[in-house]
């Protein structure tokens, strides 16, 4: 079963341009109150779950981008921004990110409602 999205715009390209951060800068932001790490790297833009599993730091408050790794400033643990993958074999939510004509857009999943017949 397919994952439904809430599409979030976080930048209007009318607005801010194409490119509103600079490359390989980390960025913490709120999308329908959740931590994001919006990442912009190699002209292309990547959003994650901001906090670090291990500790709890925030990627966007002193991390940083390296070829496609996020490194989480408090511990250096790297997260591949493609899979979320960590290097001690954890991982961290990826979220899906659409540039359209009218900005740039996060994905973020839809919480499933549970019916109880009872």
């Amino acid at each position: 079963m397919k994952e439904t999205l809430d599409w979030n715009r976080v930048y209007p390209i009318y607005k801010d341009g194409e490119s509103p951060q600079l490359p390989d800068s980390v960025k913490s932001i709120t999308i329908a109150g959740k931590p994001v790490c919006l990442i912009y790297t190699n002209k292309k833009y990547f959003a994650v779950q901001d906090r670090c599993p291990h500790a709890g730091a925030r990627f966007g408050a002193g991390g940083w981008c390296a070829n496609e790794t996020l490194i989480c400033p408090l511990h250096r643990q790297s997260f591949d921004l493609l899979t979320g993958r960590g290097s001690r074999g954890d991982y961290i939510p990826v979220y899906p990110v659409e540039v359209r004509e009218d900005g740039v857009y996060v994905g973020i999943p839809l919480k499933k409602k549970w019916w109880w017949p009872f």
